[in-house]
């Protein structure tokens, strides 16, 4: 009996040892990929000489984004819950304030650079991917007349909105977001798929684009054809469409369709088929589409729900904030971006290194939030010194195999 009870024992030991290696290889990789990604790209202007560093700040917006927090109550929090103290959320508004909009969109597309190069090097993103181009609305209570505020559809007391624009790529093994583009009142479809298109375009090898018919416009047509794009959108249902619908049965593929006015018009594919409720339902499409192959058109546009889950997890990563400043909100939804971004390209590597095939993330995106907080925690506080690593950070880093 107790050399079964000192078996159980020691097995439970090291059970307890692999969990134990298991978490420190994965907080290892979350801090490597933070000093790539992050730390170069995200920089608050924070004078040398204040009590908290660069780390602080991003420990309390790490805090406050994965509780969905507002950044005074967090502060207050990790009065509480943090070892090391944080900087108060005042102070932390006052600094990403001085931010300028290009400034803060550069920053943060280099860190989604260094996170597709870094995707590249694990063996990622090297053959054609699919792409989706969306749009998602941060609601409003403030003026309709602040600057980037624009009308949507009322919901929650309110009919005014930030939106942005973004391109993710929907591959089932990768789903980063690589764009954003904020949205005003004034930027056309058209401006909004060319700069998410292109900039895709100059990084990745794009084999179709998914958009809503949110998009739908001769002028987006016209442009994915001139860019040798493919593209697949549901039809608009207006009364040519509905006629078709009426006249055809599916499945039916109707080529060099033209739509549009007489004045402009522009040649597409229709493509009608069976929605997953045995409803006829119509696509545009500039693929080349047999009448077998007809029904795969669905098949295909679902991958456009990924889009609808980076959005998910991205708001599980967005601090809450009352301000009206156009700045503070820019830089919550891109740092939200941010983080779900690296918290995809952390699961993508670990599937990998550990052979597990990626159909549920390695780790959740909770999980992950917990584990940065848990490394900016205890990479210390204060103003770092001029010349060398403090003993204890370098045996942090030590034990982290930095």
């Amino acid at each position: 009996m107790k050399a079964t009870n000192s078996a159980v024992k020691d097995q439970g030991v090291k059970s307890n040892k692999s969990i134990s290696n298991k978490r420190s290889r994965w907080t290892g990789k979350i801090w490597q990929l933070t000093k790539k990604v992050l730390l170069p790209n995200i920089k608050l202007k924070i004078p040398y000489t204040r009590k908290y560093t660069q780390n602080d700040y991003l420990k309390l917006l790490t805090y406050t984004g994965i509780h969905n927090y507002f950044a005074e109550g967090s502060s207050q929090s990790l009065i509480i819950d943090s070892r090391n103290g944080c900087p108060n959320a005042d102070t932390l508004l006052y600094h990403l304030k001085k931010f300028e909009p290009q400034e803060l969109i550069s920053g943060f597309e280099s860190a989604i650079d260094e996170i597709i190069t870094i995707a590249k090097k694990n063996g990622f993103l090297r053959g054609k991917v699919d792409i989706a181009v969306d749009a998602t609305d941060q609601l409003y209570y403030g003026d309709r007349n602040d600057p980037m505020v624009v009308g949507t559809k009322p919901q929650r007391g309110t009919s005014k909105a930030y939106r942005f624009a973004t391109l993710t790529i929907v591959d089932e093994d990768c789903r980063l977001t690589i764009k954003t583009v904020p949205v005003d009142g004034v930027i056309s479809r058209k401006e909004i798929v060319h700069e998410l298109v292109s900039y895709a375009k100059a990084r990745i090898n794009i084999n179709n684009v998914y958009l809503d018919r949110g998009f739908f416009s001769i002028d987006v047509i016209s442009m994915l054809n001139n860019m040798d794009i493919h593209y697949i959108m549901p039809a608009t249902l207006n009364p040519r469409i509905k006629k078709l619908l009426r006249q055809h049965e599916a499945p039916k593929i109707i080529n060099n369709y033209r739509i549009g006015t007489t004045e402009k018009n522009i040649l597409t594919n229709v493509v009608i088929t069976y929605d997953k409720d045995g409803k006829k339902i119509a696509f545009i499409t500039n693929l080349n589409v047999s009448r077998l192959s007809a029904h795969r058109i669905p098949q295909l546009y679902k991958k456009r729900w990924g889009i609808e889950t980076s959005y998910r997890v991205i708001n599980g990563f967005r601090p809450k904030t009352t301000s009206k400043n156009y700045i503070i909100r820019l830089f919550y939804f891109f740092f939200s971006v941010c983080l779900y971004n690296l918290w995809e390209l952390v699961n993508i590597i670990l599937s990998k290194s550990e052979q597990v095939v990626k159909k549920v993330p390695f780790i959740t995106a909770l999980l992950f939030g917990k584990a940065l907080f848990h490394v900016f925690e205890i990479i210390g506080t204060g103003p770092p010194p001029h010349n060398r690593v403090p003993k204890k950070r370098r045996a942090i880093q030590t034990t982290l195999n930095l």
